[in-house]
């Protein structure tokens, strides 16, 4: 049990990752959910920066899965690492996105 918070981490950031990568391998606008999908002209280039967005914020659980491993008798560490990467992932992925026609 000590290991069961790497464990769903690392398959839950894998999940996440795999998704961005097909997102943005296939550049299919379809994979964007519609509610976070805006009125843009090149579709292909926007479907392709929201799975880089994607991409990005998966490796914050990737990365606390990680030091959970390294620091088994405190959580802190990783939840710092969880909580600062998914911010980071999501100011980040503001600026990458295309603005809006």
């Amino acid at each position: 049990m000590e290991y069961a918070y790497s464990i769903l981490m690392g398959i839950f950031g894998t999940l996440i990752l795999l998704y961005g990568l097909i997102v943005f391998l296939s550049g299919d606008i379809e994979l964007v959910p519609k509610n976070w999908s805006s009125k843009i002209s090149d579709k292909k280039l926007y479907a392709r920066q929201f799975g880089k967005v994607i991409m990005l914020v998966a490796t914050a659980p990737i990365l606390s899965a990680i030091v959970a491993l390294f620091s088994s008798f405190m959580m802190i560490p990783a939840i710092i690492v969880l909580v600062g990467g998914i911010a980071g992932g999501i100011a980040i992925g503001v600026k990458l996105m295309p603005k809006d026609d």
